[in-house]
């Protein structure tokens, strides 16, 4: 196997919107017990499936020996974005300090590409580690599970002793990206060895996914039965919430999606880097504040912006005077190949 099966990237849209939906809710911040369960049973699952997908498709970058270019390109996408977004974020900040800390942990939605870097830095390092030690994967794995536990034990202490300590601080790239990123990575190893017909059946997957997560409905409903309906919530259950997202990521990667003549994997980075620039300008020049409006502009105008630059991108080009490079050998420059393939 060489590069991703095609559902990871009906994957990816389906996080993207899901996101756009987690946002749109916060935003909206009209907390009903409905807007509750959801975050708490579903969306909150997002960024650990995201992570597991980027860390699965970061085997594959780094077999290719592109690692290290892949990380600087991910460092531009960081700066340009968060540079994008500076007239919204930096308000409320007055000194250099609090703008530098902002920017490490990463602004507004962009953690989670700040998190990425520091799990992409951190899994290299240890893999090389492993290599030095000729322990595997193990150094990298056993370092995930000390961060990850150490981010719940910090996020358990600052609910139940009431603390005032950042979120930010008990979920980040060391404490939530890079150990789900780091069982991602671990899943590509074992499925470049051993082919993606070794997982569990198809069925069998999906009816864990729906068992984990009317798990975490019902673990929702206990909270909000036992704490009330507040955005302060009892930390999750860290099985449950290791194996939820996990578990989801094999049952999209073992389906056979049908192939789409559009670049799904485009189109969840627009849905994910536009969708508060239009949820905000939907608010602030036209007054909108409804939750099923933000989510359709949110999820549909990054495509269509997307699409309109996809048409107008060569012309511009060609007014530059530059021109469409094949690949090697003259293939295509982006192949992605047939789940039956993997």
């Amino acid at each position: 196997m060489s590069q991703r099966s095609i559902s990871i990237d009906y994957l990816k849209c389906l996080l993207a919107i899901g996101v756009v939906v987690a946002h749109s809710l916060l935003i909206h911040m009209d907390l009903r017990e409905w807007s509750y369960l959801l975050g708490m049973s579903v969306l909150r699952s997002l960024v650990p499936a995201f992570s597991v997908v980027s860390g699965f498709c970061f085997f594959f970058t780094r077999s290719r020996g592109k690692s290290r270019k892949w990380l600087s390109g991910l460092v531009l996408v960081y700066a340009f974005w968060t540079l994008f977004y500076v007239p919204i974020w930096l308000k409320p900040y007055s000194t250099l300090h609090e703008v530098l800390i902002a920017v490490v942990f990463g602004t507004m939605h962009l953690w989670y590409i700040a998190g990425l870097i520091v799990a992409a830095v951190l899994i290299m390092g240890f893999l090389r580690l492993g290599e030095i030690t000729r322990s595997g994967l193990w150094p990298m794995l056993l370092a995930a599970l000390v961060l990850y536990l150490l981010g719940q034990a910090m996020s358990f202490w600052a609910f139940f002793a009431q603390s005032d300590m950042p979120l930010e601080y008990q979920r980040n790239g060391l404490t939530v990206i890079f150990p789900f990123a780091a069982i991602g990575y671990a899943l590509a190893v074992w499925v470049a060895r051993n082919g993606r017909d070794r997982l569990p059946r198809l069925g069998l997957l999906w009816l864990a996914v729906a068992v984990l997560f009317g798990a975490r409905l019902v673990e929702a409903m206990i909270v909000l039965r036992l704490h009330g309906l507040s955005l302060s919530v009892l930390p999750e259950m860290p099985l449950l919430a290791i194996l939820a997202p996990v578990l989801l990521f094999l049952a999209f990667l073992r389906a056979d999606l049908p192939e789409v003549n559009v670049n799904l994997s485009n189109w969840s980075s627009s849905i994910y880097f536009l969708h508060i620039f239009v949820i905000l300008f939907l608010r602030h020049f036209f007054g909108i504040d409804d939750v099923v409006i933000y989510v359709a502009a949110g999820v549909s105008l990054p495509v269509i912006a997307l699409m309109c630059w996809d048409r107008m991108k060569p012309v511009l080009f060609r007014r530059l005077g530059r021109h469409d490079r094949p690949a090697a050998g003259g293939g295509p420059a982006r192949q992605t190949l047939r789940p039956d393939q993997i």
